[in-house]
C-alpha cells in the first residue's frame, strides 16, 4: 500500500490511494516540537517530546513511549518492539522495523532535490496500525529538521 503525505502550514495531511484523508500531524516546524498532534478518524494522539524520549498520550493515558539512542539515532516505541531508522540514501529515508529487523514500511521525501513537504510511504506489511505509520511519519519529519540544524565539529 502506497500513501501520501501534504504538508500546508504545521498540518501534515496523509491520504490514501483514494485520495481519502487516512490520518493528520499536527506539528510546529519552525519550533523545538515539544508537542505535536496525531488524529486519525475521531482518535487524537498528543506527542510530548522531552529531549530523549517521548511519550504518546490518548485519553489521558500514555500508550507508547519512544525512546532514542543516542548514539544511532534509532527510535524505539517501547510497547511495540519496534524501531524507526533513519537510512542514508537516495530513495528511501525512514524505515519502520519489527524486532527481526524486517522493513515494514518507509518513507521518502517527493522530491529528491528539494524537500517541499510531501512525502512518499510504502507500507510493505498489511497488519500497521495506522499510529504506527503516523508515528514513523512523525520521526521522519523531526529527524529531517534536527538533521538540518545538527552541526558536527572536527579537531
Amino acid at each position: 500500500m502506497q500513501l501520501k503525505a501534504e504538508t500546508n502550514d504545521n498540518l501534515i495531511t496523509v491520504y490514501n490511494a483514494n485520495e481519502e484523508i487516512f490520518g493528520e500531524l499536527k506539528i510546529e516546524l519552525k519550533a523545538r516540537y515539544y508537542e505535536s498532534e496525531i488524529r486519525i478518524k475521531e482518535q487524537i494522539f498528543t506527542i510530548l517530546q522531552d529531549k530523549w524520549e517521548a511519550k504518546v498520550i490518548s485519553d489521558n493515558q500514555t500508550v507508547y513511549h519512544i525512546k532514542t539512542d543516542k548514539f544511532w539515532g534509532t527510535q524505539k516505541i517501547v510497547e511495540l518492539d519496534k524501531e524507526i531508522r533513519g537510512v542514508f540514501g537516495f530513495t528511501w529515508g525512514t524505515q519502520l522495523r519489527d524486532s527481526h529487523k524486517q522493513t515494514l514500511l518507509k518513507i521518502r521525501t517527493e522530491s529528491q532535490i528539494k524537500n517541499k513537504g510531501n512525502y512518499i510511504i510504502q507500507v510493505d506489511k498489511e497488519n500497521i496500525q495506522p499510529i504506527e505509520i503516523l508515528l514513523t511519519l512523525y520521526v521522519h519529519i523531526t529527524g529531517s529538521i534536527a538533521n538540518q540544524h545538527h552541526v558536527f565539529l572536527y579537531s
